[in-house]
């Protein structure tokens, strides 16, 4: 009579949660890193792990909806964006929490390299794969990582978005001294058999001084196992004398991808010029052999390399 009741309790709990699924996933990384500007102890160990949940369902009218977030953003270091939530239908989607800015979303960044997202550690994201952005995930504007809401629609190859921040200070948290900026963007992109662009624009209101903006535009082709991606950045207002650019090249053959890249930014009469290369190796089953070396022309910065492997899980 037990085995009945549970049995009939579990099936009437699953009814109710019938258009629900949670997901559980995660990702893994150890190798070791070369760091050459370091004072001491330059070669250095390096791993992490870190788990996922996802959460999707349906309403009645069709309308999807759910959310994600990494276990180690369950703190109260994550300023109150920690995951993202999204709902979306024939209107399109609309997402908040953590997420990149529109021209982030259209444009995108270089190919990435190294086993841990190598970085050459110089501002502005000069020497590393990551494209400046003024919202987002951009390094200029640290308070940008307050929540934020990217809406997007897509329609044949055409996709639309539109971003911002709430721009909220929050007094004594961890971003106290940075945030308070308002950051809005827009971005579009079109994309028809293996080729692509794309236009986005910001603007970055602090609670003091002028805004700062920045346009941008990205292209990405395919020639069958190769892929070559480029963007233009030009600043305005605040950042009225950047300029950025690069290019990319990811290649694949079989079970091995190598990876390139070159990207120069310049900012007030300076300028840097950062590169770096590496390989994938898919060793199966979710493990993947990584490495790579980044390096900049900047007088006295050293060169990083790494090697490891990735899990997925």
């Amino acid at each position: 009579m037990k085995k009945v009741l549970l049995a009939t309790t579990v099936l009437a709990m699953t009814a109710t949660v019938a258009a629900a699924e949670v997901k559980l996933s995660g990702n893994a990384r150890m190798g070791v890193v070369y760091n050459g500007d370091a004072v001491s102890n330059k070669l250095q160990f390096s791993s992490r792990v870190r788990a996922t949940i996802s959460m999707s369902g349906e309403t009645d009218s069709g309308l999807a909806f759910g959310g994600e977030f990494g276990v180690h953003d369950a703190g109260p270091a994550s300023n109150g964006s920690a995951g993202s939530v999204f709902i979306s239908g024939a209107f399109g989607k609309l997402t908040m929490g953590d997420v990149v800015g529109a021209a982030e979303e259209v444009v995108g960044n270089l190919p990435e390299v190294g086993f841990q997202d190598l970085s050459g550690g110089l501002a502005l994201n000069a020497s590393d794969n990551d494209t400046l952005f003024l919202t987002g995930d951009g390094a200029f504007y640290p308070s940008a990582t307050n929540p934020g809401a990217l809406y997007t629609y897509s329609t044949g190859g055409l996709t639309f978005a539109l971003g911002m921040n709430d721009g909220a200070t929050n007094a004594g948290g961890i971003y106290a001294a940075v945030d308070g900026v308002q950051a809005y963007s827009v971005g579009v992109k079109y994309a028809v058999d293996g080729y692509s662009v794309s236009l986005g624009y910001e603007v970055a209101d602090p609670t003091a001084g002028p805004s700062a903006k920045h346009l941008i535009v990205g292209g990405e082709a395919t020639f069958g196992t190769t892929t070559v991606k480029a963007f233009y950045g030009d600043g305005s207002g605040t950042l009225a004398s950047l300029k950025h650019y690069g290019i990319g090249v990811t290649h694949k053959v079989d079970a091995l991808t190598v990876k390139g890249y070159v990207k120069k930014t310049e900012i007030g009469g300076a300028s840097a010029t950062g590169y770096g290369i590496g390989a994938d190796y898919a060793l199966g089953g979710g493990a993947t052999l990584s490495g790579g070396i980044v390096d900049n022309n900047v007088a006295g910065s050293k060169i990083r390399a790494d090697l490891g492997i990735k899990f997925s899980f």
